[in-house]
């Protein structure tokens, strides 16, 4: 027997990239070069891409910075030479050796060379790769289940159809241009091809014959009417099947088209009849073609036009509803079947956020994102806090920690992430104690205000700090070896200078700070100066205020100043004389702050005391907010490589009438206050003036903390507040009630207003799920709700700047940070937006205050209803009271009993036969157990099981137990969470000190009254008081008290003398020192003092 071998196919030839050619030389690159010109090996390209584009400016400036110490100074004639602005460098793989070598091509041909060969190495690579992956698949080798395989595959045993098809022929092909479709952009999107290799399980669908019991039978029937000249067209009108009309019959605008076939009807008979029968002209009727054109010229008419467009222009704000309202509800369903079951409205494909980045730290590790604010100048840019506690979580704490070991060795960070790095904050913005609440200046990048746990305010100048901290150093190889060496030889010193941490700038002065935690901070508009009388004022001519307003627990809303020129110093402060002259280097001044001077001295300009005056309680304020400023920002391109936009901000004018202040004010016990002050006209004597508020109106509608107040940004009348399971809107016209209000089946934490959409707000719960309203599609229920977390969200931020896709950020209790991209779909903006919100407002107020109307007067028409319903009150109050006082007896009565049967047991006396009766079966156990060799341990563990089954049903018996005593409070409990409008609490009962008697106490208070006024009066008549004052004492007093304020004026001002000559220095060359007047020399001691001021 003979076998026939087939040969083997020869081996493929190994291909081998040549890339030494002409034009192509070899360098040696050092890591700080690599970073310098943007080829670093693993993170600009690597061994499987080893080719990148560098550009040749970059290596240009490589040259001039380290001249011949460059690696490339030996090329570069030939780097001169290339006509390019960017160079082909090449990576050479071999780990042999210790350096990094590079291919650099200095020549469009050994550009183009080399270019092919990697092109070509690579290529090769992912098929052999892909061959490697890949396996072929192997012959079938039959082990007996071809039966069993048949049985499941369909067979078709249909007899098939004789179909008989006439086309054209020949058919002229024309080839499909293919083209990019992404599938998730696109309702028909079923499958995307992608380099990878997937597998998709195909569904197959088998044939089913069905047949159905009466079919109908086939009737002809014909339409009344028949168009006399059918067409297949899209539309079948007079103007489609007449043809088209002239310009000079529509109304003679302009002239006619020479070969209309309208006008020329003579022109027909030159036409050629080649073709069929069915394909000729069928004669036009002369009437219907007269009535055509007259129709058409009444048309073409300007009058009839401009009405046309007059019409359209009217109608535009009709238009745009009825399309919006055509993109969310289908006008054409049939809502028959909605009325049977209701449907929820869930989460629309295009309302999902998609998750962009988390900020997460291990120094915040068991604390909670107490604020988190994003830049209003920088984008990406977010400042977050991390605290102990959070006004939205109910913490339970066994034991209580140790304030004072927790304001020294606690940590209390403060940091300031970038989106584009999530592991590692940017800045660590150090603080004194906890931080409660942060704000961004909105008008200046560079402050950031903090409220902390102790009432104190800081103030952090991050002026050139993320600058420092994303600035690469670029050192050459001889300076890196020095450090190196420097390093090795001081190991024994600990590294202090970290450009990441931030010291604290400023603090507020603990004296006049608030008492307790700072819990809200607002900025007022810097055309606005709130001076230390209270009184609002408008600012000079360009010049800008930095006021904010502070609110704290204490139940206080402090305003602060930050200009330089209200400083005040506090007493007892001295500043100590230096003998040298108080001018440090000019490197050592860069970074200086000018809010530096308010260090420890700054205090507040005004305060405002949230209560009324001669009663003690306050309100224990958590949120405010007042109208913001008017600020525009523009965006400033930036060519860096921080991955973020910057903007320049424009402060908008404000009104020409100075705004009346106005704060809304949420406290801890859900109570909402409206409230204004009006300032003093004179000074009061005091530190800082204050006044009492005047309360426009207070309203206790939410049942937890009012962890929100936030004006709508694009309509300031309208305010939000979200506290426990209610969100109410608040509008300036109305007082005392909301305008709307929902309250939800779970606790709300926070809430914030669309920056796009006046309508569109975001709330947070304690389920971890954002809702998302939208009062002009439907205020019963949230268009969108998704879920966001598993645990409680506590707070939700806005990203303030303009951006293609804006961010929406979100914090939970495990203290993460979480940035989401925001649906477009949440990004439209419309003027008719605006209009349509302030109309539902306008009809919601109309509603409201003719409901007020007509609830007064019915009630003062009808006061026994009002009498009925306290009656009525009265009597559910009393029964309950009843209730409480049977259940209480009850208690009572069984806890007597239970003693009783104790005491009894502990009295009752046990004889000394029954004593022997239990000794003697105690003797009969143990006797049984050693006969039959019984383990008694053994025994206990396997009745273990049974005990356990006792206990739990005893635990059964007992809690069924307590079901049947407790069936009452828990049907009504039922009741209350079904049906919450049936059950009302009863009014307090407020208790009164008074006597019933109401008659005779006045008429005493009135008697004693009259007695101490007619005995103040005899006696300020018998004691007169004369005041000595004389002009000339006052005068000379105050010219004392003048000297000794000015005679330290200079000596502290110095400081900010020398800052603005620096200034003047800087932009217009040197002038001539400033000279030290006399007065300045005369608060020096001796002459050694002076010649070195003089010096």
């Amino acid at each position: 027997m003979s076998s026939i071998y087939a040969q083997p196919q020869p081996r493929r030839k190994r291909f081998i990239p040549k890339y030494d050619v002409e034009g192509v030389y070899t360098v040696i690159l050092s890591e700080e070069t690599q970073t310098l010109i943007e080829a670093a090996i693993g993170v600009n390209l690597n061994a499987q891409f080893p080719w990148i584009y560098v550009s040749k400016a970059k290596i240009n400036e490589s040259i001039e910075l380290e001249g011949e110490a460059s690696e490339f100074y030996p090329l570069r004639e030939k780097i001169q030479q290339y006509t390019e602005d960017d160079i082909l460098m090449g990576y050479i793989v071999d780990e042999s050796k210790d350096v990094a070598q590079f291919y650099i091509c200095l020549t469009t041909e050994s550009r183009d060379h080399c270019k092919q060969q990697s092109d070509r190495f690579i290529k090769r690579q992912q098929k052999k790769l892909e061959k490697a992956v890949q396996k072929k698949p192997r012959p079938w080798v039959c082990l007996g289940s071809d039966a069993e395989i048949m049985e499941l595959r369909p067979i078709n045993t249909r007899t098939l159809m004789e179909l008989e098809i006439k086309a054209k022929f020949p058919t002229e092909y024309q080839p499909e241009m293919f083209h990019v479709r992404d599938t998730n952009s696109v309702r028909d999107g079923y499958i995307e091809l992608k380099p990878y290799r997937q597998k998709f399980n195909n569904v197959f669908r088998r044939r089913v014959d069905a047949a159905c019991q009466i079919a109908p039978g086939v009737v002809d029937r014909s339409a009344q009417t028949q168009l006399k000249y059918p067409k297949n067209m899209w539309t079948q009108s007079i103007a489609d099947a007449l043809g088209q009309m002239g310009d000079m019959d529509a109304g003679g605008d302009v002239g006619a088209h020479p070969h209309d076939p309208l006008l020329d009807d003579d022109d027909d008979d030159d036409v050629s009849s080649d073709e069929d029968e069915k394909t000729k002209k069928h004669p036009i009727d002369d009437v219907a073609m007269a009535n055509y054109r007259e129709a058409y010229r009444r048309l073409r008419r300007p009058s009839y036009i401009k009405k046309v467009n007059g019409f359209l222009s009217t109608k535009t704000e009709q238009m745009e509803s009825i399309i919006e309202l055509n993109t969310v509800m289908d006008m054409y369903c049939n809502d028959y079947p909605n009325l049977v079951t209701q449907k929820h409205v869930g989460t629309l494909g295009t309302m999902t956020f998609e998750e962009y980045v988390c900020f997460t730290d291990v120094r915040a590790k068991d604390k909670y994102v107490s604020s988190a604010v994003f830049h209003p100048m920088w984008s990406g840019i977010v400042a977050i806090s991390y605290a102990d506690g959070s006004p939205t979580v109910m913490k339970t704490l066994t034991t209580r920690a140790d304030p004072i070991q927790r304001a020294v060795y606690g940590l209390n960070p403060v940091m300031i992430w970038s989106h584009i790095d999530s592991l590692i904050p940017k800045l660590y913005l150090e603080s004194p104690r906890e931080v409660k609440v942060l704000s961004f200046c909105p008008f200046d990048e560079n402050i950031l205000v903090g409220g902390l746990v102790n009432g104190q305010i800081v103030i952090w100048d991050i002026t050139n700090k993320l600058e420092n901290v994303e600035k690469i150093e670029v050192l050459t190889e001889t300076r890196e070896k020095y450090r190196i060496a420097m390093n090795a030889h001081m190991t024994w010193m600990k590294t202090v200078q970290d450009r990441a941490v931030v010291n604290a700038t400023a603090l507020s002065n603990l004296m006049t700070s608030h008492y307790g935690p700072v819990t809200a901070i607002k900025w007022v508009s810097p055309n606005l100066l709130i001076t230390p009388t209270g009184k609002t004022v408008k600012t000079e001519h360009n010049k800008k205020s930095l006021v904010f307003m502070s609110g704290s627990e204490d139940g206080t809303i402090l305003i602060w100043n930050l200009s330089a020129d209200n400083v005040t110093f506090v007493d007892g402060k001295k500043i100590k004389k230096s003998k040298r002259v108080p001018r440090r280097p000019s490197g050592l001044l860069v970074d200086v702050s000018p809010l530096k001077i308010l260090d420890r001295i700054l205090q507040p300009t005004y305060k405002v005391i949230l209560g009324i005056a001669g009663q003690p309680e306050t309100l224990q304020l958590q949120t405010l907010d007042l109208v913001p400023p008017v600020i525009k920002y523009t965006y400033i391109p930036k060519y860096n490589s921080t991955g973020r936009k910057y903007f320049y901000c424009e402060i908008l004018p404000d009104d020409e009438r100075v705004p009346f202040p106005t704060v809304y004010c949420g406290s801890q016990h859900g109570e909402l206050r409206r409230v204004s002050w009006e300032g003093h006209e004179f000074n009061t004597g005091e530190i800082v003036n204050s006044e009492y508020c005047d309360i426009k109106f207070t309203c206790c509608i939410h049942d937890g903390i009012v962890s929100c107040t936030q004006k709508n940004p694009l309509m300031k009348s309208i305010t939000l507040t979200v506290g426990g399971k209610i969100f109410a809107i608040w509008s300036d016209k109305l007082n005392g009630r909301p305008v709307i209000w929902k309250k939800r089946p779970y606790r709300l934490t926070d809430g914030a207003w669309s920056l796009y959409k006046p309508s569109l707000l975001f709330i947070t719960n304690s389920e971890g799920d954002l809702e998302t309203w939208d009062l002009l599609l439907r205020s019963d229920k949230p268009i969108s709700v998704q879920t966001l977390s598993g645990t409680m969200l506590t707070g939700v931020s806005l990203h303030t700047l303009p951006l293609t896709k804006n961010i929406i950020g979100v914090s939970d209790v495990n203290g993460s940070f979480r940035v989401f991209l925001s649906p477009p779909i949440f990004m439209l903006s419309n003027v008719s937006y605006e209009k349509r919100m302030k109309a539902m407002i306008g009809r919601e107020l109309k509603v409201m205050h003719s409901f007020i109307t007509w609830q007064d007067n019915f009630m003062k028409n009808n006061p026994h209803i009002l009498l009925e319903i306290k009656r009525k009150e009265g009597a559910l109050l009393a029964e309950k009271e009843e209730e409480k006082r049977r259940q209480r007896e009850e208690i009572e009565k069984k806890n007597d009993e239970e003693a009783e049967a104790r005491r009894l047991e502990r009295m009752k006396i046990v004889g000394p036969e029954e004593r022997w009766q239990k000794i003697i079966q105690k003797l009969i156990e143990r006797t049984i157990a050693v006969k039959k060799r019984i383990n008694r341990a053994l025994l206990i563990e396997h009745e273990k099981p049974l005990r356990e089954l006792e206990t739990q049903r005893l635990e059964k018996e007992r809690r069924m137990l307590e079901i049947m005593k407790n069936q009452k409070v828990i049907f009504n409990d039922t009741v209350a969470i079904l049906f919450p409008e049936a059950i009302k609490k009863p009014p307090k009962v407020k208790k009164s000190l008074l006597s019933d008697d109401r008659d005779s106490v006045k008429k005493e208070y009135l008697e004693d009254y009259n007695y101490l006024r007619k005995s103040s009066i005899e006696t300020v008549l018998q004691n007169p008081f004369k005041v000595v004052f004389s002009w000339d004492t006052t005068v000379a007093e105050g010219k004392d008290r003048r000297a000794a304020l000015n005679s330290q004026e200079e000596y502290l001002k110095m400081h900010k003398y020398r800052l603005e000559e620096e200034g003047r220095d800087s932009n217009s060359g040197s002038p001539p020192p400033k000279q030290p007047r006399v007065s300045d020399l005369d608060d020096f001691d001796d002459d050694s003092e002076k010649g070195a001021l003089l010096r």
